[in-house]
């Protein structure tokens, strides 16, 4: 008794798709259709998020305290790297560049003094006195200018625009601002006549050439990509740059990095949505055709005494259609699209039987 319990508890866990089945008979209520090839898998419509590298994003701040003599840019212009955006004319900068060249010239004054002393100083014309003052009244002017040559650099100027102060003992009266990369004026915060402080934002440049578009991708899909697949964004070509490592416990979806072949100029935090597709060849079937036997997905093919049960993998989806693969399916094969429930219920029925 107990060995014939046993057998038929085993019986009834084989799974549904472990045989060939076959609902037997024909069903005027089943419709059937004809699978289509397709080399465009759909994988689902996302909201993505643009995102640059950091070294295609550079804010440009105010390195003087001044007024904007010129502003040669508008937000959203496209520039190239080197190009003058801004003109800044300082009184400040103006004050500290006098004040280096009258050390310059203090300096310059002192240096042929002790010059001058020093072979006096050794034929002990002078006093040594006379000569040791000269020679600190030199090292203190030397110090003071080595400390604005610094300093003019910490302010703005570049280091050859001090050496150029240095040679010509004249001012410079006004700061010029260059675009440290080509891209797009992503914001722009100053005007003609304006007058900013030293370290205020004055505008950002952004290279959208390099943009990525960052997407939340369910795990079952993010798990099927690799590094440097190509995917679709409609007709654009992406490329799967990198996948995250951690899963998002709350939407369990994956952080995927897309970078376009082409520009699609998005900007920095912008968000759209996209239909991604993927490269794949498969079959598309109504949504209706696809039923769940045994935790796995599966159709029914018409054959000659019935419908066969036929497993298949799920590459993706949409509201009314279904992509598969599998091998026992072909374009010549009628696939029951309307009536499948009912269809299940009898092969569940046969295998209880």
């Amino acid at each position: 008794m107990i060995k014939k319990i046993i057998i038929a508890t085993m019986l009834t866990l084989v799974p549904l798709l472990a045989n060939d089945l076959v609902v037997a008979g024909q069903n005027n209520m089943v419709k059937t259709k004809a699978p289509e090839k397709t080399d465009s898998v759909y994988l689902g419509s996302f909201l993505a998020k643009g995102y640059i590298p950091s070294k295609d994003v550079f804010r440009i701040d105010a390195s003087v305290e001044g007024v904007i003599q010129k502003l040669n840019v508008e937000i959203y212009n496209p520039i190239k790297k080197g190009r003058l955006v801004a003109v800044i004319k300082s009184p400040k900068m103006l004050e500290l560049e006098s004040t280096y060249i009258n050390l310059l010239i203090e300096e310059e004054y002192n240096a042929n003094e002790v010059a001058r002393l020093k072979p006096l100083y050794e034929a002990t014309v002078v006093p040594k006195k006379q000569y040791l003052k000269a020679l600190n009244t030199l090292a203190k002017f030397e110090t003071q200018s080595k400390f604005y040559y610094h300093l003019l650099q910490e302010w703005g100027l570049s280091k050859e625009q001090v050496e150029s102060i240095k040679e010509s003992k004249k001012p410079i009266p006004e700061i010029n601002v260059y675009a440290p990369i080509g891209g797009v004026v992503n914001d722009l915060n100053i005007f003609p006549k304006m007058y900013v402080q030293r370290g205020e934002h004055m505008m950002t440049i952004l290279n959208d050439n390099h943009a990525h578009l960052v997407v939340a991708l369910p795990l079952k899909i993010a798990k099927k990509l690799k590094l440097g697949q190509k995917l679709f964004i409609s007709n654009e070509s992406v490329t799967v740059e990198s996948i995250a490592a951690e899963i998002d416990a709350r939407t369990q979806t994956v952080a995927v990095h897309l970078l376009p072949e082409k520009s699609m100029k998005i900007m920095l935090n912008e968000k759209k949505n996209i239909k991604l597709y993927w490269s794949k060849e498969a079959y598309k079937l109504p949504s209706s055709a696809i039923i769940d036997v045994d935790d796995n997905d599966a159709i029914f093919v018409k054959v000659s005494n019935g419908y066969k049960l036929v497993q298949v993998s799920i590459l993706g989806r949409n509201n009314n259609n279904v992509y598969v693969v599998s091998d026992s399916l072909t374009l010549n094969d009628e696939v029951a699209i309307s009536g499948v429930i009912s269809l299940k219920g009898a092969l569940q029925g046969q295998s209880d039987d």
